[in-house]
């Protein structure tokens, strides 16, 4: 009976969703089982010692005798968020150090202040390709300083900048290592740029970080270009280098850094080192001699996009990749992976003189306008923190849009501790904005699980008369008794046997009258459980509730209590798997699940033909749905795992995608021509799947079987062109012959039409005479002869 009624107990706290069961044998056990619980330690209380405070004192008890340990949030640190002005620093997070004394479980909640300080430092670097090609651009960023200076003198006039070239190591394959390569590797360049050509080098950082613009000018006016032999150069190098070096180049370290590297070219990655016989890999280390020269270059290996993107987050370096377009598509691949980096264009000279001051700004403005307030994990304390200015885009998450310099948001910090700490020690927790951990709020938090009359050796009674004559000692109202003594009242001796159990056996139809349910000790005819255990008769078992995250009771959401889940208020369901809040369901709109779905256990579930987080998109609204990259990735992939044999040469990574289910089938049944899609393969080969929605999910729906094109028959071709070019030279030539024809027909007219045309000269000109005379004998016609 007892069993049933502890049972239905468990089950009414578990549907009204509270966490009021105390219980606990001791002081400590009690006011650690729930925020709400005091301990009675007034002497000759006969009633139940743990309650709530209320219930105590409805019960008798006195006030002053009630342990119920207070919470406390205490600023020990609190300056007003200020603007960066002459020697004072500006200060960004409101308050600057916080302590918390809490009861376990019991939820704390304090205002953080952000505020994006105006005049916060900035430290820029440039990072420029120092091969020929790059000559002009290099160039306009001389030109450019000062417009540069006075743009982000806008913005913050505390800034600075520096300046770093780089190649290639300076070995082959890489470089030409050949004594006049080295001398000159330009020496194949025009003859003006011969002269300018400095001998190879992989990176070399030039300018220190200084708010001088001449010095600034000046030192990259006069860089001269250098060389190398492969089309990728050492870029990656250079970037760790520029990041890793710290203290050689001059970052601040309480400063917003950004780095400008500038390239028309790609990149060697971790493993192209071995094409030279570099074997070993990258320390990720800071390795410039005393002329600012990377000197590891021959020893260490290029890093890898993993160290890359390791060390640029460890020193909170903001990249902007400025690439020419043909180099645009890797780049863009390796912002991806690379922490806060972008990409953007390298226009030619003569139309990008205010691309470069037009990027840095536009960078700018996007750290800023972003904030994300992160904190350090400590084991045992859970911590949500929630924007709440209406400036904020989303409320309820730890990320602030849309904010500019000089406005204030605000953010709730809860703090929710789940496990004891030895009296007197603390946890520290560090808050802080992402990418500027060097800005923080400390925050301690002191658990308090033991009572003070615990702790106050004034306030126990030793050998007291109560603890069955002086058996025992009276702490916190109740007797701990000596060695070898047991029971409330240390009544039981150690040393006795055959003491009666009768009281630690469960009697009823359906209890198994198994001494203590087999899961603890009887002493004195007192059922002492294991733990996991507890009841009367040990009949509860508090490990037998449903998980989740892996943790019983979904760890700080909620308690087990006799096979059932006691939840915190926020949270319900089974295995207090569920939010009761439906914030995370909320749309950048506001809106609940985008009016398209229904919010449970905090995850939208959407209406048919609606999928998302928050089902925003609208799967078969549009002929565009197969322009959705996402679903044109996992239809493919899903084909890769069917065919792994098949040469894929695209950069496509099935590991990172999130799909959602995925079918292959032999043909697409009911195809009317709707969701109906296809991509071409990198072997020419066309893949077709449908995009449907059935049950608040997607579904994609790809064929087995590609459509490949009809291979093409070579010889017919080549016989063909080969006939066409003879039959064309046939016809040029033919066509060659009867024009010349006509145009010889034509002169040959026209010289015969002017030859006539001479001989008037002959017959009427009367001062010719003709070349022969004849003399004519008058005699001879009458004479004989």
């Amino acid at each position: 009976m007892a069993k049933r009624l502890f049972g239905l107990i468990a089950l009414v706290l578990f549907l009204t969703g509270k966490s009021s069961a105390c219980s606990g044998s001791t002081c400590r056990e009690c006011i650690s089982s729930d925020s709400s619980c005091s301990w009675c330690a007034q002497k000759n209380f006969t009633a139940q010692r743990c309650q709530t405070f209320s219930s105590l004192l409805q019960a008798g008890c006195d006030s002053s005798a009630i342990q119920s340990p207070a919470s406390t949030t205490t600023k020990k640190q609190d300056e007003n968020v200020r603007d960066s002005s002459g020697n004072n620093k500006p200060v960004q997070i409101q308050p600057q150090k916080v302590h918390i004394s809490t009861r376990l479980r019991k939820k704390e909640t304090f205002t953080m202040t952000f505020r994006a300080a105006d005049n916060y430092p900035v430290d820029l670097y440039f990072l420029f390709d120092n091969s020929m090609s790059m000559k002009k651009h290099i160039k306009s960023l001389a030109n450019l300083a000062n417009d540069i200076g006075r743009s982000i003198g806008d913005i913050s006039s505390n800034y600075m900048m520096a300046y770093g070239t780089f190649q290639d190591k300076v070995i082959l394959p890489f470089t030409d290592t050949s004594p006049r390569r080295v001398r000159n590797p330009c020496m194949l360049a025009r003859a003006a740029d011969k002269k300018d050509c400095l001998p190879p080098y992989e990176y070399k950082h030039e300018l220190d970080m200084t708010n001088n613009i001449n010095s600034f000018e000046k030192i990259v006016n006069t860089t001269k270009q250098t060389g190398n032999i492969d089309l990728p150069e050492g870029s990656l190098d250079a970037i760790l280098q520029a990041v890793a070096c710290t203290d050689e180049i001059g970052w601040r370290p309480a400063s917003r850094k950004m780095l400008i590297y500038a390239s028309n070219d790609r990149f060697h990655v971790a493993g192209d080192g071995k094409l030279a016989g570099i074997l070993f890999p990258n320390d990720m280390k800071c390795h410039l001699n005393s002329h600012g020269k990377y000197d590891k270059e021959l020893e260490q290996d290029y890093p890898s996009i993993g160290q890359l993107t390791e060390i640029v987050s460890r020193q909170e370096v903001h990249i902007i990749f400025t690439v020419t377009e043909n180099q645009r598509s890797l780049y863009n691949e390796l912002s991806l992976r690379v922490p806060h980096s972008t990409v953007e264009l390298l226009a030619d000279e003569g139309s990008g003189n205010k691309d470069i001051r037009e990027i840095i700004e536009k960078k700018y403005k996007e750290m800023i306008s972003e904030v994300e307030i992160l904190h350090t994990e400590v084991e045992g304390v859970d911590i949500k923190i929630k924007a709440k200015s209406s400036s904020c885009e989303r409320k309820n998450t730890n990320i602030c849009k849309g904010i500019q310099i000089g406005q204030s948001v605000d953010f709730d910090v809860e703090v929710f501790a789940t496990s004891c700490t030895a009296p007197g020690s603390i946890r520290t927790i560090e808050i802080y904005p992402g990418s500027l951990s060097n800005e923080k709020m400390t925050l301690t938090i002191q658990t308090n699980c033991e009572c003070e009359c615990a702790l106050d050796e004034a306030t126990w009674e030793k050998n007291s008369d109560i603890c069955n004559g002086g058996n025992g000692t009276l702490k916190c109202g109740q007797c701990e008794c000596n060695a070898g003594r047991f029971g409330q009242t240390c009544q039981c001796d150690a040393t006795e046997t055959g003491a009666d159990t009768s009281g630690c056996i469960e009697k009823g139809s359906n209890s198994t009258e198994t001494e203590c349910s087999g899961a603890g000790t009887c002493v004195c005819g007192i059922c002492q459980c294991d733990e996991g255990f507890s009841g009367t008769y040990c009949e509860c078992n508090d490990k037998s509730c449903g998980t989740f995250n892996r943790e019983l009771c979904g760890g700080f959401r909620g308690r087990c209590r006799c096979g059932q889940c006691v939840c915190e208020p926020e949270y319900s369901g089974p295995s207090c798997d569920c939010l009761t809040s439906n914030a995370t369901c909320l749309s950048q709109e506001g809106k609940l699940c985008s009016d398209h779905g229904t919010c449970k256990c905090g995850n939208c579930e959407c209406d048919d033909g609606y999928a998302g987080d928050y089902c925003e998109n609208c799967v078969l609204c549009s002929d565009s749905v197969c322009d959705i990259p996402d679903y044109r990735d996992c239809a493919e992939c899903l084909h890769r795992e069917e065919d792994p044999n098949r040469d894929y040469k695209d950069l496509l990574d099935c590991s990172s995608l999130t799909c959602p289910e995925r079918q292959l089938v032999e043909q697409l049944e009911d195809n009317d021509g709707s969701g109906v899609c296809s991509v071409k393969l990198s072997d020419g080969c066309f893949l077709t799947f449908r995009i449907t929605s059935s049950d608040s999910k997607v579904i994609i729906e790809v064929v087995k079987k590609t459509q490949c094109p009809e291979p093409l028959n070579v010889i017919p071709v080549v016989v063909g062109v080969v006939i066409g070019v003879v039959l064309l030279g046939l016809l040029i030539l033919l066509l060659w012959k009867v024009i010349t024809y006509f145009v010889d027909k034509r002169e040959y007219s026209k010289f015969q039409e002017d030859i006539a045309k001479g001989k008037w000269a002959q017959n009427d000109n009367p001062m010719y005479k003709g070349a022969t005379t004849t003399y004519r004998n008058p005699m001879l016609e009458t004479n004989d002869i």
